[in-house]
């Protein structure tokens, strides 16, 4: 159902925006912006919620202390980067967003054993491979205004080695999806529908990447259809309703709004409001994407600590 609703969400976008005009460019820049903010951040915001039970039973009472700290050196580090190494920065954030939101794809097995991991990064990194291909003068835009004075060569050094990896993982991206169809193909039942459903959204995404601007593509990509499912998944883990999960949710959810409206406008300077529109969402979502990626990394890892210790203690019984 999820994924039906983004296919048509998609194609009305790309209807849409045959119409879209220079003069609305602003007025889509804000409604953008405030999905990510009422959606996107919020699925950051949860981060807390989706590590206590993992770091918990590892690091007991310490979780929260660890946690935070770890968290905030990660947003530090990349904030410097910014600064210090723009083109590594860049480059990194964008090829971790790209492994992250493979990861949280849904995980259909087709294809050699050995070469899913590679199809997952390929078809996670789309959200950037396509708009790089089709978009590339927009890319270098959005990125020019996020990015501090001065770094305009090492951003143009940037997207030439993500342009090449793109051209790369496309055709990857392509292999995977005709071998999910010849998958669709030979199976029946439920199995064909979801392989089918699921080929039909990759599809509907690719155009829209290709066709729309990335600010009005990735904001669709990374509320409707990423952090919509990240959200549902942590909501059915804790057994909370949404109205619970919301409430829980809402004070960090402001606060990251507050932080990031407010280092756009006295930390990187104002560039209009559209550019400031740009800053903020940007700026926004590499402060908590890169702790958060890396915490959904090593969250698999605690998991298994965690069971090892339950095991352990179940071996060693009663003293």
């Amino acid at each position: 159902m999820h994924a039906a609703s983004v296919i048509l969400l998609s194609w009305a976008i790309i209807g849409a925006a045959f119409f879209f005009s220079q003069a609305t460019a602003g007025i889509t820049a804000g409604v953008l912006a405030a999905l990510v903010a009422l959606i996107g951040l919020p699925h950051g915001a949860a981060d807390h919620r989706f590590a206590r039970p993992r770091l918990e039973p590892v690091l007991g009472m310490t979780w929260l202390p660890v946690f935070l700290v770890g968290y905030l050196a990660v947003a530090v580090l990349v904030v410097c980067g910014w600064f210090v190494a723009p083109t590594a920065t860049v480059v990194a954030f964008f090829l971790a967003s790209a492994w992250h939101f493979g990861q949280e794809e849904p995980r259909l097995p087709v294809g050699p054993r050995g070469m899913r991991k590679v199809f997952r990064f390929a078809r996670g990194g789309l959200v950037i491979w396509t708009p790089l291909v089709f978009h590339a003068g927009n890319v270098a835009t959005i990125l020019g205004l996020a990015a501090p004075g001065g770094s305009g060569p090492a951003i143009e050094q940037a997207i030439s080695l993500l342009t090449a990896c793109s051209w790369i993982m496309l055709p990857v991206a392509a292999a995977a999806w005709v071998l999910q169809g010849l998958a669709a193909s030979k199976s029946t039942g439920r199995r064909r529908r979801v392989l089918l459903a699921d080929n039909a959204l990759v599809a509907s995404l690719v155009v829209l990447f290709a066709v729309t601007s990335p600010l009005v593509s990735f904001p669709v990509y990374f509320c409707g259809w990423h952090s919509a499912r990240g959200l549902e998944r942590l909501r059915r883990e804790l057994g909370e309703s949404w109205p619970e999960l919301v409430r829980s949710l809402a004070p960090l959810t402001v606060g990251a709004i507050a932080l990031v409206g407010l280092a756009a406008w006295l930390v990187l300077g104002g560039a209009g409001w559209n550019g400031t529109l740009i800053r903020a969402t940007f700026v926004g979502l590499s402060a908590v994407a890169v702790p958060h990626l890396l915490l959904h990394g090593v969250a698999p890892l605690c998991e298994a600590s965690a069971r090892r210790r339950t095991q352990s203690l179940q071996l060693e019984g009663p003293a």
